[in-house]
This record gives structure tokens, sequence and C-alpha cells, in this order.
């Protein structure tokens, strides 16, 4: 139904690639232009892969006297900052994206970023979504307040336009998010029915969520990031400080190592099949045989010998040489080989 592989900007996204770490700088900047910059840079040298800061016209999405538009009206910079961040980003060779409203979408687009991120709070607007999936670029959508229902009809409505490349990332909205309500094996749901590639939203307190959901398929981790977890307000309480999300990183990419690949083939590394023949054993015959004789399974055993001049996987068609005849007579503490079969 979607594609299972695709790049955003130079990075490989697919379930066989590494993880893809964006540091969500969302509102943590609190509306200052110099702190947003610093943030973004920062991020970046503790590990992100891509970096997101939020857009949006806090009149325009919340009523008055909700606790948000308060938050939300200290933290907007203006569009000539955004404008300057991006452009700030671009030199650095840093990639950047953001979430956004319908009121800024167009001027998201001339920004010309890697990617667009849908939130929760949109996921419901289907033919916005629509439009933006015109512009052919990759689409992150966070499913924080939906069921599996609400997620069914969007990604059939979506599933009819010929941009394939979206991404599907699990997540609560709920700020914090406790452990018991993380759910992360709806990570794995979503890549075993949807067959889309996953990835996780982290609303909790520290990382072991982050980390925990690669191990059930997350492609891409989103993690909010801030300068002082302590402070009071907008997204600190839920985000790591720079050693924190470079620590974080480093565990992914450790626990990505022990995840490896869904391979059960002797790897190509010659140090790995000289272990394996080391470790393996090989049927040895327990009597003399006689050329023309059929053998049998009492007429060998199964023994680990320092050294294996023929390393055979006679195991595997053991079965299909019982009762065979010898092509030449053998002796005791004879390696088996298929050769040695008429």
């Amino acid at each position: 139904m979607f594609s299972n592989k695709f790049n955003i900007s130079n990075y490989k996204v697919s379930n066989n690639s590494k993880t893809l770490i964006i540091a969500e700088i969302g509102i943590n900047h609190e509306g200052n232009f110099q702190r947003c910059l610093k943030m973004v840079q920062q991020a970046k040298k503790s590990g992100a892969d891509l970096i997101k800061i939020q857009v949006l016209n806090p009149e325009k999405n919340y009523k008055k006297g909700v606790k948000s538009l308060d938050v939300y009206k200290k933290s907007i910079l203006t569009k000539e900052e955004v404008h300057n961040v991006y452009e700030f980003a671009k030199k650095k060779n840093i990639k950047l994206f953001s979430t956004f409203d319908k009121e800024n979408f167009a001027f998201i687009k001339k920004l010309k970023p890697i990617c667009f991120k849908i939130s929760s709070s949109l996921f419901y607007d289907y033919y916005f979504i629509r439009e933006i999936q015109k512009e052919n670029k990759p689409i992150l959508i966070s499913t924080g307040v939906t069921d599996l229902n609400d997620i069914t009809i969007l990604l059939n409505l979506l599933s009819k336009s010929k941009n394939k490349k979206i991404s599907l990332l699990h997540c609560r909205s709920l700020y914090p998010t406790t452990l018991v309500k993380c759910n992360l094996s709806r990570i794995a749901y979503f890549k075993n029915n949807y067959k889309i590639i996953p990835g996780y939203s982290d609303h909790t307190i520290g990382f072991n969520a982050a980390i925990a959901s690669i191990h059930y398929g997350a492609k891409i981790i989103e993690k909010h990031f801030s300068f002082d977890c302590k402070r009071i307000g907008f997204d600190h309480k839920i985000s790591l400080e720079p050693k924190q999300f470079k620590n974080m990183v480093k565990k992914i990419r450790e626990d990505e190592k022990l995840i490896g690949r869904f391979n059960f083939k002797i790897d190509d590394d010659k140090s790995d099949f000289k272990n394996i023949k080391k470790v393996s054993r090989q049927f040895i015959l327990n009597k003399n045989l006689e050329k023309g004789s059929k053998i049998k399974k009492s007429d060998f055993n199964l023994i680990r010998i320092k050294k294996i001049n023929n390393f055979s996987k006679f195991e595997k068609i053991i079965e299909k040489i019982l009762n065979k005849k010898i092509s030449r007579s053998l002796k005791k503490g004879h390696q088996l080989l298929v050769k040695d079969f008429i």
C-alpha cells in the first residue's frame, strides 16, 4: 500500500535502515530567535539526524481561556525569524522541517522543508493531509489521539494518492506519558498490519521508551529537546538536554547492532565462518564400512572435532542418504561427506 523505503533528504528510511532520530525543539525556544538557533546547532551536535520546530498561529488553533493558547502565544517566532532559522540550518547543513497549521502551509512550502509532519491534532483533517501529499515529499503522521478505525480510514484515503512516502508514528497525547500508557507494541502492529514504515513520537520523561521502541520496529524516533528540562511550562519536562539526547542516540545505535538483521544465514565474515567450523559437530563413522554397503543411523555419531577439512552442511540431507550405498570403502573415524554416497 505504501512505500517500504524512501529518502528524507540524504537519509534512507526502510525497515532495514538505521533509525532516523529527530530532535523536536518545537516551542522550547520560547519565542527567542537566538536561543532557537543555538538549539538547532546543539541538537545536531547531540546526534540528531533531523531537527523540527513548530510553526502555527495560536489564535487560529486554540480558544480563549485554553491554557495552551497562553503557552503558544509566548513561543511565537515571526515568519521572518522562521525563514532565517531555515536559512541558518541550510548553511550549517542541518536538516530542518516543521509541524504547522493550515494557515502556515503555503509559507512552509516556500521554505522547502525536507519532509512534512502531521501533528496528532491535525490527524482528522483528512483532506488537508491529502493536499500536503500532493507535494510529493515524505510525510510523518503522529497518531496520538486516534484509534485503529481512525487510522484505517486515513490510510485508505491516503493510499489513493501517488505519493506513498508515508510513515506512521505511534504517539500518546499525554504530557508526560507514563510508561504503562506507552503501548509500544502498537508500533509492531502498524508495521505488520498496515505494511507501513512505523515510528515513535515520545512524550515520556527520560529516554527508555525511545530506545525500547526500536525493538518493536520504530525506524523514526522523535524526542523533544531542551536546554533545561526543569524549566516550567512548554515541553521542557518531556524533553532531553544535550548530554541526555547524545546518550540516547548512543544507546539506540548500540541496540541497533544487537538487533542486527533478520537473517538465519551464516555471515560472510571469514572470522565468523572459522568460529562456526570450530564449534560445529560433524558426522563421524564409528565402524568400518565396505564399498556398496548401506549406511544406518547406528553407523555414525555427531561429534565435535578439532579440525574440519571439509566443512559440510551434511545434516541438511542426512535423511536423503540413509540406506544409500557407500561409493567406496570407509574406515572408522571418517567424516561423512555427500560424495561418499552413490
